[in-house]
């Protein structure tokens, strides 16, 4: 149990507790913060007593003493945690101190406080050291520039591969972010291509010292590729000058329709697939998957199984469908490749080794004209 005669005397609590005078109340509850903070209580029900007051006092304390309770609390692993999840969701001055540092917020704490907050929340947990990649998903995907940055320039902070490349989209625009992501060890290298199309001709330079790779391996035709904006439903086009009939000039046009009015989707895929509509198919993944028809087609000659496993998770297609969607396409004479041995291996790593936006990429620059 706190010793409350260590720091105060119980009159002198008493007395302030009795007051009605704003000021006395808020010097009380800076008081029992400060004993909070000198050791543990217990669990007895006097101690449990002792964390409710401390809550009711800080409905009534201004913010100032708010935000020096918060100071006080903030790295205090006892802390009473209904008090600190009342700070973490308080102003911005009250909020900081524990959002950086207290380690009574759990995850899902930080997660929903992220949810249910504005920027600058969000901002003091991208700060926040070793934050896992739950909390920087749900940061990311905001698509705050100004969370973003502060994000990337946390080196503690772990970041899923979909993170990292709704990162280095936005970073387009922005010279912090680019920055900030190639000072990263962890960047993944299948994003490298991406940041660096979107870079200067210096961060160039650093890019490829620092990930020892060669400048002119990233050619002006892969700046262009993934640079390239995907197309919006309604910007579809058929890209073949070897159309040769109406019917897939109606295909693409339906696709478009159905894009639009949000009725595609991976099962439309499957069943143009399993109906043996072939151009139905290849148009409706490749609006899913936010890239054109002829670099789907292209990139499918080139490489049957691996094209089809990044379309497939780009589109949202589920891993577990991937298979039926191929042996169903090979026996429908679309490509002659069995899913097996190192086709089966390159396939299984489309889909856990990139994002579904970096899968896109990946397409693209496959069915890139060279």
């Amino acid at each position: 149990m706190v010793d409350l005669n260590g720091a105060f005397s119980m009159s002198q609590l008493a007395k302030l507790a009795q007051s009605n005078n704003p000021r006395k109340r808020g010097k009380l509850y800076l008081a029992l913060g400060s004993l909070c903070s000198l050791k543990p209580m217990d669990d007895s029900p006097n101690d449990m007593a002792f964390g409710e007051i401390m809550y009711l006092l800080n409905q009534d304390a201004s913010e100032e003493v708010r935000q020096q309770a918060s100071n006080l609390l903030c790295e205090v692993k006892w802390a009473p945690r209904k008090l600190i999840l009342e700070f973490a969701n308080d102003t911005t001055p009250v909020a900081n101190p524990v959002l950086l540092k207290s380690p009574v917020l759990t995850e899902d704490d930080l997660v929903s406080i992220i949810q249910n907050n504005g920027l600058f929340h969000r901002l003091a947990i991208a700060d926040r050291p070793s934050i896992g990649e739950n909390i920087t998903d749900a940061l990311a995907s905001f698509s705050e520039p100004e969370v973003l940055v502060t994000l990337t320039s946390n080196l503690t902070a772990s970041m899923s591969m979909e993170t990292f490349a709704s990162c280095v989209r936005i970073s387009r625009r922005h010279d912090d972010l680019r920055y900030n992501l190639s000072d990263r060890n962890d960047l993944p290298r299948s994003l490298i291509p991406s940041l660096f199309a979107y870079s200067s001709e210096s961060e160039r330079e650093s890019l490829a010292i620092k990930f020892n790779v060669d400048v002119d391996n990233f050619s002006e035709i892969v700046r262009q590729a993934v640079m390239e904006k995907s197309p919006k439903p309604d910007q579809i086009k058929i890209e073949s000058t070897e159309v040769e009939s109406s019917g897939e000039l109606s295909i693409a046009r339906l696709v478009t329709k159905l894009a639009k009015a949000e009725q595609l989707n991976p099962a439309s895929v499957i069943n143009a697939v399993a109906a043996e509509k072939t151009v139905l198919f290849e148009y409706a993944i490749s609006q899913l998957a936010g890239v054109p028809v002829d670099q789907f087609r292209q990139a499918i000659q080139r490489h049957p199984t691996v094209a089809l496993a990044l379309a497939s998770h780009a589109a949202g297609i589920d891993r577990s469908i991937y298979p039926t969607l191929h042996r169903n396409l090979n026996e429908q004479k679309y490509f002659e490749e069995t899913l097996s041995g190192e086709n089966a291996t390159k396939a299984a790593k489309a889909f856990g080794g990139h994002s579904a936006a970096a899968a896109a990429v990946a397409l693209r620059l496959m069915g890139r004209n060279t």
